[in-house]
């Protein structure tokens, strides 16, 4: 696969042609984060959308219901603004703090940018897809379909108790799929917990929010060492390791999200231990079998050396207690290849390896 990789500098990004309908007044509105107002309309030529209200806010952007103005398609808009990087003036556009968190703001952009275009490239039917990407107001919007239900963290707290193992398999292993396409794509999320993966209304997960994301083998960026999920985000997003990130980031947090999905709480804070969290296998018996429980608490290890490397060797400690062996059993059985694209597809048999 070409990994498009575009220099996105302030000029490119202020000759593309957008269309934004603001107030004329551009002073800095005091409040820390101003989202959009109802009916804004942003896009390009091509393509104009009008934002009908907030629905979320995340450590790295808001999330906006839409509408494109030409289909009438309902859509979903996430405007990449750091909380604790930028602004918002009254023009509704978006200016850095000074200082280091200017240059982590203008980073972020770039970054958030660039990987949205490598994440536009792949599909898969569990990741979330990209229905369109642009700039404007001095940061960048990423579109995509609004595909209804809800996360699995308000399931979690809704319906009380561990997932039963029919469920777990369920929800879990189209996600370990999704992470093994990125992967090979040389794609981590790194932002992994129940509230980032949606079951929508048959129940099939997608795995949402690539805020975070960055390609396999580079070390975490400053912006996202200050905002992590604690319980779900490994000793290494902290900065407390000297080791890169790698699929064994993106295994952790799936574990501590299983683990969550049956003990109903997240691991200790992986930061102020190094005596790692670990399921009680007699406890949780009658919920989930032993070489699954057994298979989460490797993954949850603190040392990086020791936790799985690649997603098939975590989904195939995981699978024994299912009717699959393999992830490729699974995909067999139950993934519509129609729906990937062949260009991109990635070869089953050549599983992501940690970077050199």
């Amino acid at each position: 696969m070409s990994i498009i990789r575009p220099n996105i500098d302030a000029n490119s990004v202020a000759a593309h042609r957008v269309r934004v309908k603001t107030k004329p007044r551009t002073s800095v509105r005091p409040a820390a984060r101003v989202p959009l107002a109802s009916n804004t309309r942003l896009g390009t030529r091509d393509r104009e959308y009008r934002i009908d209200k907030l629905i979320g806010m995340g450590s790295f952007s808001l999330v906006y219901s839409a509408t494109e103005i030409r289909s009438n398609l309902s859509l979903i808009i996430k405007e990449y603004f750091p909380k604790r990087y930028a602004r918002r003036k009254t023009d509704n556009k978006i200016v850095p703090l000074t200082g280091h968190k200017q240059i982590a703001y203008c980073e972020g952009v770039k970054h958030f940018y660039n990987e949205a275009l490598v994440l536009k490239q792949v599909s898969h039917p569990n990741v979330l897809d990209v229905h369109d990407l642009f700039p404007a107001n001095n940061t960048t919007y990423l579109v995509s379909p609004n595909k209804g239900g809800r996360d699995l963290k308000w399931f979690l707290s809704s319906y009380p108790g561990a997932l039963r193992k029919k469920m777990f398999y369920r929800v879990f292993t189209p996600i370990l799929s999704a992470l093994h396409f990125l992967h090979d794509a040389r794609l981590l999320h790194l932002d992994i917990k129940p509230a980032n993966i949606l079951l929508q209304p048959n129940s099939e997960p997608v795995l949402l929010d690539f805020g975070a994301a960055q390609l396999i083998g580079t070390a975490m960026l400053p912006q996202h060492k200050q905002v992590v999920t604690h319980g779900f985000a490994p000793p290494e997003q902290y900065g407390s390791s000297d080791d890169l990130l790698g699929p064994w980031t993106d295994i952790y947090a799936m574990a501590a999200t299983m683990y969550f999905s049956i003990t109903g709480n997240p691991p200790a804070k992986s930061k102020d231990r190094k005596i790692n969290s670990r399921l009680i296998i007699e406890r949780y018996s009658n919920t989930c079998c032993p070489n699954l429980m057994n298979a989460i608490n490797r993954a949850l290890l603190y040392d990086v050396s020791k936790r799985f490397q690649s997603i098939d060797e975590f989904a195939a400690a995981l699978l024994k207690g299912s009717e699959w062996a393999t992830l490729v059993e699974y995909e067999a059985d139950f993934m519509a290849y129609d729906r990937f694209d062949n260009s991109i597809k990635h070869a089953q048999d050549q599983p992501a390896r940690r970077a050199a």
